[in-house]
């Protein structure tokens, strides 16, 4: 019997005795994906069996005509979470330097719109006092 590997067709020919009568977990060796071989002609007798419903082949068969059998996925290939897009980091760099240029200008800032020193009180950032300052807080 020739044995082929559902994840990357890798084939090898074993005997149907090994695989026994109901079948057994066998592994690729080129890839090492893990699956259930069962023997020709091996049959799964389902009791009480309730059919689901099938609205999207239905809907498939409407659009594009007769639907093609889904293959499982592999249970090696799981989904893989994903690594931040560009734009994730472009946003991050561009909130980073705007909290950069609020500190390091910030007496200029305060100068310009006073109603923010209790912001940066709040955040405990001292603003300059001095003779060239101006007040800092409305009065």
């Amino acid at each position: 019997m020739i044995l082929a590997c559902p994840n990357c067709i890798a084939r090898y020919r074993v005997e149907v005795e090994a695989l026994g009568a109901m079948g057994r977990r066998v592994r690729c060796q080129k890839c090492g994906h893990v699956w259930h071989a069962e023997p020709p002609g091996y049959v799964v007798e389902v009791l009480h069996a309730v059919p689901e419903p099938d609205f999207l082949a239905a809907d498939a068969a409407a659009k594009d005509g007769p639907a093609r059998p889904q293959l499982p996925v592999p249970a090696g290939q799981a989904l893989r979470p994903r690594s931040p897009s560009r734009w994730t980091w472009i946003l991050s760099l561009l909130v980073l330097a705007a909290c950069v240029v609020a500190y390091e200008a910030r007496q200029p800032i305060v100068e310009e719109w006073p109603r923010l020193a209790p912001v940066y009180d709040a955040l405990g950032i001292e603003l300059e006092e001095g003779p060239e300052a101006k007040p800092a807080r409305p009065q």
